[in-house]
C-alpha cells in the first residue's frame, strides 16, 4: 500500500479519534516522522475535529453541566494522557499547514458520532437525576396522601358519633394544675359503648399511660388504659352502664385499680 492509499484508507481518522489500533498507531507514528504528506493529513483530520465540534457546539442547561460534572468527578482520572495528540515533545511547535485536503463524509460521520455519544452520555446522567428527584417527591406525596386520608376517616368516625341520637357528649376540662387542656367522652346510654377523643392532653413518659375513670355512685370505675392519638383521633374504651361523671389520670403503664388523685389531669360531670 502507498502513501496515498494509506491516507485515504481511514487510519489516519481513527487515529486522531483513538479508534485506531496499537499496531496502526506505531506504523502512524514512524511513518509521519519522515514524511510530511502523512504530517499534514494528521494534522488536517485533527483541524476537522476542532471546526466541528466548535460549529456544533450547544450550551446544555445549567442541571445537565452539574449533573455531568458530578458523574465524573466520581471517577478516576489518568493523568498520563498524552495531550498532544501523538505528537513527539520536538513536534508540538510544529506550524499547522492550513488544510488543503477536502473532507470526505465519513469524516464528518465519525465526528457527529463522537459528539453524540457524549451528549448521550450527558443526557442519560441528567435524568438518572431527575428520575430520582421525581420519586423522591412521589413518595412524599404518597405519604402525604395517606395521613390525609387516615384523617379523613377519622372525621368521618366522630361525625357518626356524633349524629347518634343515644349519644351523649360529656366535654371534660382541665383542673386546676392543667387549666388548658381538654378531652371529650362520647357515651351510648343504650349500649354503654364509650368512646374519647383525648384532643390536647400531653404526651407522656416512657412506662406511663392515661386511664379513664367513671364516676359511679361517688366510686371511680375502670374505664381503660389509652394511648394518645392525634386531635381528630378517636378510641373505644370499656363499656359503662352508668355515671355521673368521667375524670381522666396518668398512671404506669396498665392502668391502676384505683386512681391515683395528684395526677387527675380533666374532669366532667354528666
Amino acid at each position: 500500500m502507498n502513501i496515498k492509499e494509506y491516507i485515504s484508507s481511514g487510519v489516519i481518522e481513527a487515529y486522531v479519534l483513538g479508534l485506531a489500533t496499537e499496531e496502526e498507531a506505531s506504523i502512524l507514528q514512524c511513518i509521519r516522522k519522515n514524511n510530511s504528506e502523512v504530517e499534514q493529513a494528521i494534522l488536517d483530520a485533527q483541524l476537522i475535529l476542532e471546526d466541528f465540534s466548535t460549529a456544533q457546539a450547544v450550551a446544555p442547561p445549567v442541571e445537565l453541566k452539574d449533573a455531568i460534572w458530578s458523574q465524573l468527578n466520581q471517577q478516576p482520572v489518568d493523568t498520563t494522557t498524552d495531550s498532544s495528540f501523538g505528537f513527539d515533545e520536538n513536534e508540538k511547535e510544529a506550524k499547522v499547514v492550513p488544510m488543503t485536503k477536502k473532507t470526505t463524509d465519513w469524516k464528518k460521520l465519525a465526528i457527529a458520532a463522537s459528539v453524540l455519544f457524549v451528549a448521550s452520555f450527558g443526557t442519560t446522567i441528567y435524568f438518572q437525576n431527575k428520575s430520582k428527584e421525581n420519586q423522591t417527591e412521589l413518595n412524599a406525596l404518597v405519604a402525604e396522601n395517606k395521613a390525609t386520608a387516615q384523617s379523613l376517616d377519622q372525621l368521618k368516625e366522630k361525625w357518626s358519633l356524633l349524629q347518634n341520637p343515644d349519644l351523649k357528649t360529656i366535654t371534660l376540662a382541665g383542673v386546676e394544675q392543667h387549666p388548658d387542656l381538654k378531652a371529650h367522652v362520647f357515651w351510648n346510654t343504650k349500649t354503654s359503648e364509650v368512646y374519647l377523643s383525648s384532643e390536647n392532653l400531653p404526651k407522656v413518659p416512657d412506662g406511663m399511660q392515661y386511664q379513664l375513670w367513671a364516676i359511679v355512685d361517688g366510686t371511680p370505675v375502670d374505664a381503660g388504659v389509652f394511648d394518645l392519638t392525634d386531635s381528630e383521633g378517636i378510641s373505644k374504651m370499656l363499656k359503662i352502664e352508668k355515671a355521673q361523671a368521667f375524670a381522666i389520670t396518668l398512671e404506669k403503664a396498665g392502668g391502676n385499680p384505683t386512681p391515683t388523685l395528684t395526677q387527675l389531669y380533666v374532669m366532667g360531670n354528666i
